[in-house]
């Protein structure tokens, strides 16, 4: 390995699976990596992907990662053909048993990254402007991810609370003139991501369990959605910055058409960051961060070494397999007699080796119902996904899952619908408990 130690150590963990399975993995990890990415990395490969989404403007540019000096004033991004502007509009509030308007400032850090993923994450995959948070917000943290939830002035539950009033009271504008292919020039003015919005707390001081999103906003979430992977996000969910890197490299990639990939300079990576100017520190705080995402996201092939940055075509973070030319034997599977994680996870998938003579097929159209070949689907639908409707999970599905269009053996197509069958059925049966 010492001729791959120049790689971030996502991409020195990924060439070691392929090599040498996990035990492999850990012995790099001994040598030149740390706890925490060793076990983002593990995570990741030994769940299935969660599709997640998030606006791909948002992906071109960031929120704040720490208070403004004056949080009120509202905060523009621009890079070329993008232009952000997020506005902290006023809201009504009582104040000593009086009304008086005030803003509550922009959003910052990591927490309203996390909240709006999630938001925008429902509104998509449920094709819906109604987003259910939680029967409290101690559950609805738990649905983000954050497993110990603490109350009081500096507690997880206030501060992720104060983070989402002031996301939602803001009003955005988006502008984007798109050239290249598959580019749509767009422009969404003062709206808000929810017009209905009042605060955390309704009226009576108890949790507002269900946000209406705008319809202005939706309708172009729904055209604009960039996917990515809702385990790689509760890896990074801490660092402003390793979410603000991962969405904008998961919505970049994937994007690029030549072989030879995209030159940038550090100062335009500083515009989409949200970093005022290119410096020394700040190309050292992306090499570092990047050592976390590329655990997350080891197909990611980008080169932040030189003078320049270096992005190429790369797998969209919801492909699971090790498929980036980076990692040399491209789409090789790991070793069978590899040891599975120790690390601990909610629901664990056997994974199923397809037979190398299987013909690529696509995902089958329209009804599971009926026919020789659905009759597996159909199967798992009703084991798994029990009691909604297969046909509903399958239309959901195709809808959400980046990889539909791809042509797999039907053993792989049977191992990841039955994996979003489960998540599915799950859900839902936490929002109708709620």
């Amino acid at each position: 390995m010492s001729g791959n130690t120049h790689r971030p150590i996502g991409h020195q963990y990924a060439l070691a699976m392929i090599g040498g399975g996990e035990a492999r993995v850990r012995t790099v990890a001994e040598a030149t990596g740390t706890q925490l990415t060793l076990d983002a990395f593990l995570r990741v490969q030994d769940e299935e992907p969660v599709p997640a989404f998030l606006h791909s403007a948002l992906c071109a540019m960031s929120l704040p990662t720490k208070r403004p000096k004056d949080d009120t004033l509202p905060i523009v991004r621009e890079d070329g053909k993008y232009a952000l502007a997020i506005n902290p509009r006023p809201v009504l509030q009582t104040v000593d048993g009086k009304p008086v308007m005030r803003s509550l400032g922009v959003p910052y850090g990591a927490y309203p990254r996390v909240a709006l993923i999630y938001l925008l994450s429902q509104a998509v995959t449920k094709r819906s402007r109604d987003v259910y948070l939680g029967r409290n917000f101690t559950e609805w943290m738990r649905r983000l991810g954050y497993q110990t939830v603490s109350y009081g002035p500096r507690g997880t539950a206030n501060l992720m609370r104060e983070q989402v009033d002031r996301l939602l009271a803001c009003e955005w504008q988006i502008r984007w003139e798109g050239q290249d292919s598959g580019d749509n020039a767009f422009a969404v003015r003062d709206v808000k991501i929810s017009n209905e919005y009042a605060g955390s707390l309704e009226r009576n001081g108890a949790f507002a369990r269900e946000i209406r999103m705008s319809e202005a906003f939706y309708s172009h979430l729904v055209d604009h959605a960039v996917p990515l992977n809702e385990v790689a996000i509760r890896e990074l969910k801490g660092t402003p910055t390793a979410l603000d890197l991962y969405t904008y490299l998961a919505y970049r990639l994937p994007r690029i058409t030549a072989d030879r990939g995209q030159v940038i300079s550090w100062d335009q990576l500083a515009k989409h960051l949200g970093n005022d100017a290119d410096s020394k520190r700040f190309r050292q705080t992306v090499r570092e961060t990047m050592q976390l995402v590329s655990a997350v996201y080891p197909n990611a092939d980008v080169d932040f070494s030189g003078r320049t940055v270096v992005l190429r075509p790369s797998p969209a973070p919801l492909e699971r397999r090790l498929v980036g030319p980076h990692l040399r034997l491209v789409g090789a599977p790991a070793a069978e007699s590899a040891p599975r994680s120790s690390v601990s996870r909610t629901t664990r998938t056997p994974r199923r080796t397809a037979d190398p003579g299987e013909p690529l097929v696509p995902f089958p159209t329209g009804s599971l119902a009926f026919g020789t070949r659905e009759a597996k689907f159909r199967a798992i639908g009703l084991d798994k996904g029990q009691p909604w409707c297969v046909d509903t999970m399958a239309t959901a599905f195709r809808t959400g899952f980046p990889g539909i269009k791809e042509l797999r053996p039907d053993s792989e197509w049977l191992r990841v619908w039955e994996a979003f069958v489960i998540r599915y059925a799950e859900r839902r049966s936490q929002t109708r408990e709620g």
